[in-house]
């Protein structure tokens, strides 16, 4: 059986965060269940759907009616609320960024109104219902097509509740309080709280420090875990020789990828301005902001200035730290640290901070 991730973690979203006391994933409708709406009925729906959302032809293509229609439909994760109510929910994580071939936008707009057509069929009208989309990583390019969507599906069905949680919301709607309100459970098939609680056990067991020899050497002739292609490239380079690098991705990764919760749109926008990055950061090597977006790219008059690794699917992060900056640059972003820290107090992502926030303090009291 195939076990996805994303998956569980709607069906431990929608057991402990939406309080439905039945969920089950990659829900399939049988073929010897009672419809409770008509053949008629359906079909109709279904070309009114094709004459509001598909007129080009580019939504259905080949489908040709309500039955073939309803025939494709699986939902990822559906729950039944303990008033009543019905929770469908579709899940995309795709590492690189959410993609599909033939846009976006149109095979979203299928799936969001196959699910429509399901809960039409098959459950009461009069009961609450909830569609969800659900995608960790949406590029900017993307985003702004299932914005539309949703509010064109909102404007038709109102009497449907919609949730569209992608990249922050993702975090803060359902990431964030599914992991608090978990925190507790027991249950052997919570396979997503399960893995959290082993890497909060990981976090609790492992050394601020690897031991000597774990890490193979680099071109440097260092014991460097997060050398990376681009310092091997340039290996005579002084600023690729220092650990400030390895803290910094690291760190990136944390508020980028892994907790992008942590950062605000304001924090993201300072991160992004040259000024602010110079003065608070100590960024003054050609005064540059810690940040890029990816559509500016890697390049500063044709040199690379930026690390090649996408962070959080929109950022290029600075690859300029010199040595002889490197014990200023590290009680900078300490001190940013710190901040971020004390506004995330209850944030899972805090012992994170914590971590990055010694690693830096080493380095900076380690560097005359």
């Amino acid at each position: 059986m195939k076990i996805e991730m994303g998956e569980s973690l709607g069906y431990s979203y929608l057991r402990h965060v939406r309080g439905c006391w039945l969920v089950q994933t990659n829900w399939k409708a049988s073929d010897q269940w009672i419809m409770r709406a008509s053949e008629d009925q359906l079909e109709n729906e279904f070309r009114k759907m094709r004459q509001t959302f598909d007129l080009g032809g580019s939504v259905f293509k080949g489908t040709r009616d309500s039955g073939q229609f309803l025939r494709q439909a699986e939902v990822d994760v559906v729950g039944v609320g303990q008033d009543g109510s019905i929770h469908a929910m579709d899940v995309a994580f795709h590492e690189a960024g959410l993609n599909y071939s033939g846009g976006v936008g149109n095979r979203v707009l299928k799936k969001l109104l196959r699910t429509v057509l399901v809960l039409m069929a098959y459950h009461p009208p009069h009961v609450p219902r909830h569609i969800y989309f659900v995608s960790p990583k949406v590029h900017r390019a993307a985003q702004q097509p299932l914005n539309d969507i949703f509010d064109r599906l909102s404007r038709e069905y109102f009497d449907i509740s919609w949730h569209l949680f992608t990249n922050e919301q993702f975090a803060s709607e359902l990431l964030l309080p599914t992991l608090d309100k978990g925190t507790s459970v027991a249950d052997m098939s919570e396979l997503f709280l399960r893995s959290y609680k082993l890497l909060q056990l990981g976090e609790q067991v492992q050394t601020d420090r690897p031991p000597e020899g774990m890490y193979s050497k680099n071109d440097n002739g260092n014991n460097d875990p997060e050398s990376t292609l681009e310092e091997i490239e340039r290996p005579n380079n002084p600023g690729d020789t220092s650990s400030l690098q390895g803290i910094v991705r690291r760190l990136m990764t944390t508020l980028l990828d892994t907790h992008p919760g942590l950062l605000t749109q304001t924090d993201l926008e300072n991160l992004q301005d040259e000024r602010y990055c110079n003065a608070v950061l100590g960024l003054s090597i050609g005064n540059l902001p810690l940040l890029r977006e990816a559509e500016l790219g890697r390049e500063i008059s044709g040199h690379s200035r930026y690390w090649r690794t996408l962070y959080g699917g929109h950022f290029y992060v600075s690859s300029q730290w010199w040595k002889e900056q490197h014990r200023s640059n590290a009680t900078a972003l300490q001190a940013m640290v710190s901040a971020l820290i004390e506004k995330n107090q209850q944030h899972p992502g805090k012992t994170l901070l914590q971590k990055h926030w010694q690693e830096l303090k080493d380095l900076a009291e380690d560097h005359p």
